[in-house]
């Protein structure tokens, strides 16, 4: 019974330290989380495009729940939508609207696919995100902008046609 209770209360003097010990992990993954992505903000900010490129890839690959992974593919996506490389940039695009869709960030995603396949030349296929757009996400500021891509779309094949 002493034993026991020796070992209960060596025990509870163990588990605040075991908390904080899994706390302070937490923060410090948190930290290399952070840290590495505004890592390769500042390549962003320097223009060394290809080396920030890199290193948001291999943040996505390392942080699976990352708090910088919406911002992650969609910095992505923009620096290959900047070069006009319009498939790689749907790529990345596409992964933050699957992995994000029911949030602005996925929407804006989704509609920017839709910029990228209008750049292209495929209209039907931005047709078809644009009006996705606003049937299933309705409330988004990104739905008026889809409207207004349709509007544009529409005027364009108007004037093909005459």
């Amino acid at each position: 019974m002493k034993n026991k209770l020796v070992f209960l209360m060596v025990s509870l003097l163990l588990l605040p330290s075991a908390m904080m010990s899994q706390d302070r992990t937490k923060s410090l993954e948190r930290v290399s989380d952070d840290l590495k992505f505004q890592n390769a903000k500042r390549f962003i900010r320097i223009s060394m495009h290809d080396k920030a490129v890199e290193e948001l890839s291999e943040y996505l690959e390392i942080f699976n729940n990352g708090i910088h992974r919406d911002e992650a593919f969609r910095l992505i996506g923009d620096l290959y939508f900047e070069r006009l490389d319009y498939l790689r940039a749907i790529k990345n695009y596409r992964a933050l609207y699957e992995e994000f869709t029911s949030t602005e960030a996925g929407v804006e995603a989704y509609f920017k696919i839709g910029i990228c396949y209008k750049k292209m030349g495929y209209d039907g296929r931005a047709v078809e995100i644009f009006q996705e757009i606003i049937q299933y996400h309705p409330d988004s500021s990104y739905a008026h902008h889809a409207e207004v891509q349709l509007d544009t779309l529409g005027i364009l094949n108007e004037d093909e046609k005459k």
